[in-house]
């Protein structure tokens, strides 16, 4: 996620990256199969989502920022596409 101002300066960035059950980030098995079932009765089932909420501040003399929302899946490595992407401007002024 993304947050810009009206001229293209970054003001936010944040990343949540979620790893395949069982595997760490350079591909070895980490976990037994048991282990990896017990996670998997743990996590988000089929078809439910999860939301996520960031807190971001901006400075008083922000009044427009753009926010950009992209969601990408890693299919092997470092090979991924944008499955999802979400843009909303927002515009505000203190009074």
């Amino acid at each position: 996620m993304t947050a810009t101002d009206g001229n293209g300066k970054e003001l936010f960035k944040a990343d949540k990256t979620w790893i395949e059950i069982g595997v760490d980030p350079d591909r070895f098995m980490r976990y037994g199969a048991w282990q990896i079932k017990e996670i998997i009765d743990l996590t988000l089932p089929p078809i439910q989502t999860q939301s996520e909420q960031y807190l971001m501040h901006f400075t008083t003399e922000t009044g427009k920022v753009n926010i950009e929302v992209k969601l990408w899946y890693y299919i092997s490595g470092g090979k991924g596409e944008v499955i999802y992407t979400f843009n909303k401007t927002l515009e505000f002024e203190l009074l």
